[in-house]
């Protein structure tokens, strides 16, 4: 299974929603302040394979597959940039809508479902869910791609980069 190398609890889903605009607006703006947020923890896994740790602080990225740090800087601006590129509005996202809520670590969490616009270079993925918390930030997301679900877990607090 391909992993993304680029941004992406268990509990019952309330309720269901219609494709709204401003569903497809509320997923834009929560990643929108991701890449706008100074500091973030990313945990991705999927099925069968070693979770990989992405950390970003201001712009740096650092990631960790298997035991080691590599430190990624980026251009200022650059993570704003590349979320621009991917989503430039939220006319891109299709297929939005609001399934309910769900509390993620005490914090209060709505559930997303929407299609992400097709990229170059990246295989097509199915519907994606994303758990967008009180403060307008993403908490978890999922992506259906080569026949499995690749999650993503994102925190914020206490974030503080790996290695100098």
């Amino acid at each position: 299974m391909r992993r993304p190398c680029f941004f992406a609890a268990a509990g019952l889903l309330l309720g269901a929603g219609s494709a709204s605009a401003d569903a497809c607006q509320t997923v834009l703006d929560a990643y929108t302040a991701l890449s706008k947020a100074p500091a973030y923890r990313q945990t991705m896994s999927t099925p069968g394979e070693a979770p990989m740790e992405l950390v970003t602080v201001g712009d740096t990225l650092y990631m960790k597959e298997g035991t080691g740090w590599t430190k990624l800087p980026l251009r200022p601006g650059m993570r704003e940039q590349m979320m621009a590129s991917i989503v430039p509005d939220a006319s891109a996202l299709k297929d939005c809508s609001e399934l309910g809520s769900e509390t993620l670590g005490g914090i209060g969490t709505t559930i997303y479902s929407y299609q992400p616009p097709p990229m170059d270079g990246v295989p097509d993925t199915g519907p994606q869910k994303v758990w967008i918390g009180e403060d307008g930030l993403p908490r978890r997301m999922t992506v259906e791609q080569d026949g499995g679900t690749l999650e993503v877990v994102m925190s914020f607090d206490g974030v503080t980069a790996p290695i100098p």
